[in-house]
């Protein structure tokens, strides 16, 4: 992954070849080689509204958007990258109003196919919240992905990818949603946007408008 890259002197941000599994085909990622350390692989990158999430099982498993943009690196990719070994998962988030927060998951895996790419987010530490293990309901960690046309969440009377159109590790439904729908800062009715349930602002309690996120990245090293 990135971090083997990292760990070869190389120091600049962008696009790289990586191979996770040997007896898989190597992929192209983008590689963050400067932030706390390195080495890490991008997962996810939201920051203008210019890729749709609201996608099939099939577009989450491989992956879609620009890895230079908006971006979701696939499921397949994901399970191959945190196959073996300990990994880590860093989530960084930035509001309209400039502030950036982090959450950190030093204990991450996405298993495969035949799993739903069950989501493992573990050991929190950072400032933004432990959203993704929030409540008995609302528990993100250890729940399997959905989308509007694979429902796997633990909503009885519905789905979730299909009420907030996303993809993502719903439980019933949710506390977080980052591949939800790119608001541009304030927006009113169902909680669909770019959410982490536990950042301090997230609604303005005298217009009751909802806040979503400006920019969001997902990585893992």
């Amino acid at each position: 992954d990135c971090t083997e890259i990292y760990k070869q002197g190389i120091r600049e941000d962008g696009i790289y070849s990586i191979q996770p599994v040997a007896a898989r085909q190597p992929f192209e990622a983008y590689c963050d080689m400067v932030t706390e350390g390195g080495g890490w692989t991008v997962l996810q990158r939201r920051q203008d509204g210019s890729v749709d999430f609201n996608r099939t099982w099939q577009e989450y498993k491989n992956g879609f958007g620009s890895l230079q943009g908006e971006h979701w690196l696939g499921n397949e990719k994901l399970s191959e990258l945190t196959w073996s070994g300990q990994h880590v998962l860093r989530v960084e988030l930035e509001d309209w109003f400039g502030v950036k927060r982090h959450a950190v998951y030093h204990k991450f895996k996405v298993a495969g196919e035949l799993s739903k790419y069950r989501l493992t987010a573990k050991d929190y530490h950072g400032d933004a919240g432990n959203a993704l293990s929030y409540s008995k309901n609302y528990n993100h960690d250890h729940k399997f992905f959905t989308t509007f046309d694979s429902d796997n969440d633990n909503y009885v009377a519905g789905n979730c990818g299909s009420y907030y159109g996303a993809g993502w590790w719903f439980d019933s439904c949710l506390a977080a949603n980052l591949n939800g729908r790119y608001h541009r800062g304030r927006y009113s009715g169902l909680t669909d946007g770019i959410y982490w349930g536990t950042w301090y602002i997230l609604t303005d309690k005298r217009t009751n408008q909802k806040y979503s996120f400006k920019r969001v990245e997902m990585k893992m090293r």
